[in-house]
C-alpha cells in the first residue's frame, strides 16, 4: 500500500507530464505568417484564410494578376475545404513576389468581398445564387462559406473568364447589402403599397421627366446634374424552366431598384485659412433609391432627406409607374389585433402555419383601456374631454414554458383580453430550415394599426412574414 508521500509523488509526475505535453503543443502550433509576408494586404490574408473554395482565391490573384501559378495549382487541387496552412504560406510568398499594383488590385478586391461578410450582406449575395445555374451550383455545395459565395460573384463582374460577358450581381449585391441593413430604419427609410403588376419604364424620355421632378423638389440641383440608374433582378429559376440558359427581357422581374443621385444636401466642415478659421458649406451628393417590387406592389424609398420620401415616392409612381392620383390613396397595410384577445389564437397559430414556418410563439402582448377625463385647459379657460388610456405589458421569458394566456392569468388575473384594446403584439416565427440556410427565428413586433417592425435580414424571410399574417388574418391591405 502506497504512502501519501507517494502518491503525492505520482500525481505531481502526472500533473508535470500534462504540463510538457501542453507545452509541447504549444510549441508546435503553426502560422501561416501572413501579416509577416503580406503586411499591406489584410483583406487578401483574412480571405485566404476563410474561402473554403481555395481555387476561387486561386483565379483570383491569377486573373489580377494576369499569371498562371501551377505549384500553387497543385495545393489547391488537394485541399478539402480551406487552405492548410503550408498551402497559405506558399501562396503569400508567391504574392508577396508580385508586382506592387497587381498586389493593389489583388488587395482591393478581397477588399470588397470581405466587406460583404455581414449577415446582410451573406443574404443579399444568397439572394442573388440560383441553384438552377451550373457556376453558381458549384458554389453553393458543401463545402462552401459566404466569403467563396462573395468572391463567385465579384470573379464574374470583374475577372471574367475570357469571352464571357461581365455579370454585375456583386454590385447589386453590394445595394442590396445597404438597402437590407437600412430597411427597418425610419431614419433611412418609408415604406409604401402601391398596385401590384405594374413593370416600371426607364427610358430615356422617363428619365429627364424623373430628372425634371427631383429638380422640382429640390430646387438648388440641377436637372442634368442627376445621375440615374437602374438594377433589375429577374427570376432566374423561371428562365431555366423555360429552357434559357440566361435571363432574357421576357424573364419575370422581382425587384425593380432605380437610384438618383444628386447634390442634394450640404457638408460643413472647417479650414484654417491666413490664421483663421473658416467655415465653408458645400453641396454634397445624396441618394434616393427606390426599390419595386411589382408582384407585391411594395414600394421602399431610401433617402436621408425623411420629409421628402413621400414626394419622392409620388415621383416615382406618377414617372417610372405611370399611375395617377395622391400617394396618400396608395394601398395601406393595417393590422387586426383582435384574435390575439382569447385562447383561440394558440390553436390558429398551430393550423394555419404557412409553408417554411415551423412554430410561432407570442412573447408579449400590450393592452390599454381607454378612458375619458374631463379637466379644464388653462391656456383659454375652458372644459375639455381628454382621451386618455391605462397601459399594461404582458410579457413572457422565452425561457418559461407557459404561454402568454397562461401568463395573464397567473400573474395578472386576467381570464382573457377581450375587454382591453391590444396595441401591440410581439411575435417569434420559427423558420424551418432551407436548403442553405439553418432554422432560425424571426422576431416580429405588430402595432396597431399598422406597424411592423420584423428582424427578418432577407427577402425570402420578410415576404413569409407577410403571408403568415396575412393567413391568419391579422393582416389586411386594401
Amino acid at each position: 500500500m502506497m504512502t501519501a508521500v507517494e502518491q503525492n509523488n505520482i500525481a505531481f509526475q502526472k500533473e508535470s507530464a500534462a504540463d510538457q505535453q501542453t507545452s509541447k503543443k504549444a510549441r508546435n502550433r503553426q502560422s501561416d505568417d501572413g501579416p509577416e509576408v503580406l503586411p499591406c494586404m489584410e483583406h487578401f490574408v483574412t480571405l485566404a484564410r476563410k474561402v473554403k473554395r481555395p481555387a476561387l482565391i486561386l483565379t483570383l490573384v491569377e486573373r489580377a494578376a494576369d499569371t498562371t501559378l501551377p505549384e500553387i495549382a497543385a495545393l489547391v487541387e488537394v485541399a478539402k475545404g480551406v487552405l492548410p496552412i503550408p498551402a497559405r504560406k506558399a501562396l503569400f510568398h508567391v504574392v508577396a513576389k508580385l508586382m506592387l499594383d497587381k498586389q493593389q488590385r489583388i488587395e482591393r478586391a478581397a477588399e470588397l468581398v470581405v466587406l460583404l461578410d455581414d449577415e446582410y450582406g451573406a443574404q443579399a449575395v444568397q439572394s442573388l445564387l440560383d441553384e438552377k445555374n451550373e457556376g453558381d451550383a458549384a458554389v453553393l455545395v458543401a463545402p462552401t462559406d459566404r466569403y467563396s459565395r462573395a468572391l463567385h460573384l465579384h470573379l464574374l463582374q470583374e475577372f471574367p473568364s475570357d469571352g464571357v460577358k461581365a455579370e454585375h450581381r456583386f454590385e447589386h449585391a453590394e445595394r442590396l447589402q445597404v438597402m437590407h441593413r437600412q430597411w427597418k430604419s425610419e431614419n433611412f427609410s418609408s415604406h409604401y403599397l402601391g398596385p401590384k403588376g405594374i413593370e416600371p419604364k426607364v427610358d430615356v424620355d422617363v428619365q429627364d421627366v424623373l430628372r425634371s421632378r427631383i429638380a422640382a423638389l429640390y430646387p438648388k440641383v440641377a436637372a442634368d446634374q442627376i445621375l440615374i440608374e437602374q438594377f433589375t433582378r429577374r427570376d432566374l429559376a423561371h428562365a431555366d424552366r423555360c429552357g434559357g440558359e440566361d435571363a432574357d427581357d421576357s424573364t419575370p422581374v422581382l425587384l425593380h431598384t432605380l437610384t438618383a443621385t444628386f447634390n442634394g444636401s450640404t457638408a460643413h466642415f472647417k479650414q484654417v485659412a491666413d490664421g483663421e478659421v473658416i467655415d465653408h458649406e458645400e453641396p454634397a451628393a445624396m441618394s434616393a433609391i427606390f426599390s419595386w417590387e411589382p408582384g407585391t406592389g411594395a414600394l421602399g424609398v431610401f433617402c436621408e432627406d425623411k420629409e421628402s420620401r413621400r414626394d419622392l415616392a409620388t415621383i416615382f409612381r406618377d414617372v417610372v409607374l405611370a399611375c395617377e392620383g395622391a400617394i396618400n390613396d396608395m394601398p395601406m397595410r393595417e393590422f387586426d389585433l383582435l384574435g390575439f384577445s382569447t385562447h383561440a389564437m394558440l390553436k390558429r397559430l398551430e393550423q394555419h402555419l404557412v409553408d417554411g414556418v415551423e412554430k410561432i410563439s407570442i412573447l408579449q402582448v400590450k393592452i390599454a383601456r381607454p378612458f375619458e377625463q374631463n379637466t379644464i385647459d388653462e391656456a383659454n379657460g375652458r372644459d375639455i374631454v381628454q382621451h386618455l388610456s391605462s397601459t399594461l405589458m404582458i410579457g413572457r421569458d422565452r425561457r418559461d414554458t407557459r404561454h402568454i394566456y397562461q401568463v395573464a392569468y397567473d400573474d395578472y388575473g386576467l381570464d382573457d383580453l377581450t375587454g382591453y384594446a391590444l396595441s401591440q403584439v410581439k411575435l417569434v416565427f420559427r423558420m424551418a430550415k432551407q436548403p442553405h440556410r439553418k432554422a432560425h427565428n424571426v422576431a416580429v413586433q405588430i402595432t396597431s394599426p399598422n406597424g411592423l417592425n420584423d428582424k427578418s435580414k432577407t427577402e425570402d424571410d420578410r415576404k413569409r412574414v407577410v403571408e403568415q399574417l396575412a393567413r391568419l388574418g391579422v393582416l389586411c391591405e386594401f
